[in-house]
């Protein structure tokens, strides 16, 4: 019989408990013990991806890539993607570099859960994809609208052979259809010492920067660019460390967001120097950069939020000159077409709270409890009206502010008499939520009803209604899709602004339209 465990044995004190460390040393006694941990493991593994890619362009020469987003542990901090390069037998990947050895598909804090398409391919095998970019450290509270974070370009993947190994190399789709060629800045063999004046005269904050640095002959301890570049001192520095040889986008000075202890400032992935070249190709957009060194060896991703009035540009060196082989910057122009969706003859459209911004359904309101905005022109007998859809949960995901406040459809409103604040003013709203047309009344920032539809309105979330109100003098008529549903007499106020609101929700207007009544101002 084997000895057992007695358990009326006098439990050891605390302070006789030692504290262990690591155990790091085993030797196999029995059977076969093979090291199971490979690369970080600093959080979860998730969005594997698994692709056979031609090294150097050649597709009948080949490894397995198995692709692993991590979230935490990456090494600009919280979300990032690593890789491992090996064999797949169609059961079984085997990693050919050593477990512990880490190899970063991107060194930015922006670029996770990337995914590839399936059946397209490049000419030698390569494949097509692309990456979230956003980390979860603070993918909730960046300060964008009408969306929150987006993809990077797409881009290519496949395998060099370095003096490190088989690497991933990463290259960008072409964006040659959307190059603004006719403003299109190139310089060329020009001598970069401290901060250049080189680029003064260029402004931008949507562009593609293609560079190439001779340091065969440098001094230079750092050198590279400075990109969204304000009167504030805002800028971002995409640069080369050439003392570590490391390419590094450092976002310390880039704008008043708070990225989170977790998230390091600076960003840098290791670059070594190629025929005494060191080559950038970055674009610029407004809220991100991502940068391609030498080939697509080394690439960084981040989002950044400067000012929009940040659009400066400058070359620059430290610790000595650098030579600037050559240098070309092309202007971006939108993806988008038809891009002014928001019709309406009511111009000088401010934000007075919440988030207003256009889309391609129309100008587009969000908040919590009243968020307004106001035009310009003022009226006091007039017509006026719009479409609105209130949009439910589904419609805009992305939504905060604890999903506005647990309630996801509320009102959208034309607002007219106001004054400049919105504190005083009347508004005819959609309810969605308490299924009711309401002519409200607000004074000093607090509001009342005046008088509600009567009727059964069965109004819906994400259907779009015509809202409009007829006012000459103290008579105030609300319509619904041309039908009257509000009568009322108030003569609070007697003129003002024209305006829209959000009640408790995301509401987009188009087709806003007043004309003033004869006889009207």
């Amino acid at each position: 019989m084997s000895e057992g465990i007695d358990s009326t044995a006098e439990k050891p004190k605390e302070e006789d408990i030692k504290q262990n460390g690591t155990i790091d040393e085993w030797e196999a006694v029995q059977g076969e013990w093979v090291d199971s941990t490979h690369g970080s493991n600093g959080g979860i593994w998730e969005c594997p991806t698994l692709v056979e890619l031609p090294i150097d362009g050649d597709p009948n020469n080949t490894k397995w890539v198995l692709q692993v987003s991590i979230n935490d542990g990456a090494p600009a901090g919280g979300s990032g993607m690593q890789y491992f390069v090996g064999d797949f037998d169609g059961e079984t990947f085997t990693n050919e570099n050593p477990p512990e050895e880490t190899l970063w598909t991107d060194y930015g804090a922006d670029y996770y859960a990337a995914v590839d398409w399936s059946g397209i391919e490049g000419e030698q095998g390569q494949k097509y994809w692309l990456g979230w970019m956003s980390n979860w450290q603070y993918a909730n509270e960046t300060p964008t609208n009408t969306w929150r974070s987006s993809m990077s370009l797409p881009r290519t993947m496949e395998l060099t052979e370095n003096e490190s190994g088989i690497r991933l190399k990463q290259t960008p789709v072409s964006l040659n259809s959307i190059r603004d060629n006719s403003q299109k800045a190139s310089f060329n063999d020009e001598l970069i010492s401290g901060s250049s004046r080189l680029l003064s005269n260029f402004a931008g904050d949507t562009y593609e920067l293609k560079a190439e640095f001779d340091v065969s002959n440098s001094k230079a301890e750092e050198f590279g660019f400075r990109i969204r570049k304000g009167e504030e001192g805002e800028y971002t520095t995409v640069g080369y460390d050439a003392v570590t040889e490391e390419l590094f986008v450092d976002r310390t000075h880039s704008d008043n967001f708070d990225y989170g202890n977790n998230v390091t400032d600076q960003h840098e992935g290791k670059l070594s120097v190629s025929d005494g070249k060191v080559k950038m190709h970055m674009f610029v957009d407004r809220s991100a950069v991502e940068v391609f060194g030498t080939n697509g060896e080394t690439v960084i991703t981040d989002q950044l939020f400067p000012d929009p009035s940040s659009k400066g540009l400058d070359v620059y060196s430290k610790g000595g000159e650098v030579r600037l082989k050559s240098l070309e910057i092309y202007p971006l122009r939108s993806i988008w077409q038809d891009q002014n969706q928001f019709k309406s003859n009511l111009t000088g459209w401010e934000t007075i709270s919440g988030r207003w911004a256009e889309t391609r359904q129309g100008l587009q309101g969000q908040g919590a409890g009243d968020t307004f905005t106001l035009a310009s022109e003022q009226g006091d007998d007039f017509r006026y009206k719009a479409n609105i859809k209130i949009l439910d949960s589904d419609s805009h995901p992305e939504d905060s502010e604890q999903d506005i406040v647990d309630n996801p459809v509320g009102a959208g409103s034309l607002v007219f008499r106001s004054d400049r604040s919105a504190e005083n003013a009347y508004a005819a709203n959609i309810d969605v939520k308490n299924n009711q047309v309401k002519l409200i009344k607000f004074e000093d920032g607090k509001g009342s009803d005046l008088k509600s539809s009567e009727e059964e309105l069965n109004l819906k979330a994400n259907q779009t209604y015509q809202l409009k109100v007829e006012a000459e003098g103290e008579d105030i008529r609300v319509y619904l899709d041309k039908q009257l549903v509000i009568e009322a007499e108030d003569s609070t106020f007697q003129d003002g602004h024209f305006g829209m609101n959000v009640w408790d929700s995301t509401v987009v207007f188009n087709k806003v339209k007043a004309n003033r009544n004869k006889g009207g101002k």
